[in-house]
């Protein structure tokens, strides 16, 4: 959803052994995703809130259920910055034509007055080839964004599912997490080699508790292996989302 973020991917059973399940995601068709975020002035957020109750989410519903679309949500930024964004709405399909159609659906009414008093607006069209849903509601969305150095794809995706996926299963197998993915842009309007980790939460606890079973895991990295992690991604490309999702829905 989103200006969107970094990569991860699947699990690996030893150096040289792939799992079914993760030739299984990696083999999947590419889902769509469609983001639209929008820099709400604060004395407007009630307004943009009631706008999407009553415009973009019965839309959304109504597709989701005769199977245009696979998923959705709209969401609230907790963390803000001054140029940055403070509402969005995302929604996945199999195809191209399943997200237009939602665009069909949203602009036939022309733009509520929330959307109107937002002083910025962005779409991101993505594609995700890796991902794993999970059980439970989505409540919280963190997306984390990196550039891969353009040269060092591969390394970059076989060291997130060597060192970082195994963990990723294996919190989402308990419940901390509802959903992760790894998003790259279909359409570019950023640096090509953007890679974004999209996660979803049950609760805020699953964040605390998602982060100290990561910082467990990369505590027992050699030093080895967190300069190649490392040296896979341009420095200081990092930049996050953590938001709280107000509606969602998916097939």
């Amino acid at each position: 959803m989103l200006k969107w973020i970094a990569g991860l991917v699947v699990i690996v059973f030893a150096v040289m052994i792939v799992p079914a399940a993760v030739s299984q995601m990696e083999s999947a068709p590419p889902v769509y995703t469609f983001v639209s975020q929008f820099q709400v002035p604060r004395a407007n957020w009630a307004g943009y809130s009631e706008d999407s109750e009553k415009s973009i989410v019965p839309i959304l519903e109504k597709l989701t259920a005769d199977g245009t679309i696979l998923s959705w949500s709209t969401f609230e930024q907790l963390v803000h910055t001054p140029d940055g964004y403070t509402h969005g709405a995302a929604w996945s399909s199999s195809t191209i034509s399943g997200l237009t159609k939602v665009l069909d659906e949203v602009r036939k009414n022309g733009p509520r007055p929330g959307q109107v008093a937002a002083t910025k607006h962005e779409d991101y069209l993505m594609q995700t080839r890796m991902s794993h849903p999970g059980s439970g509601n989505a409540a919280y969305l963190r997306v984390i964004c990196s550039n891969v150095k353009p040269d060092k794809p591969e390394v970059y995706t076989t060291m997130l599912k060597k060192l970082l996926v195994p963990t990723f299963e294996e919190q989402l197998k308990k419940g901390v997490a509802s959903y992760w993915g790894v998003d790259e842009q279909y359409v570019n309007t950023s640096a090509p080699s953007t890679r974004c980790v999209v996660i979803t939460y049950p609760d805020a606890e699953g964040m605390d508790k998602w982060a100290a079973a990561i910082n467990a895991t990369m505590g027992k990295w050699t030093p080895a292996e967190r300069a190649e992690y490392a040296g896979a991604t341009v420095a200081d490309s990092r930049r996050d989302i953590l938001a709280r999702i107000t509606h969602s829905g998916h097939k």
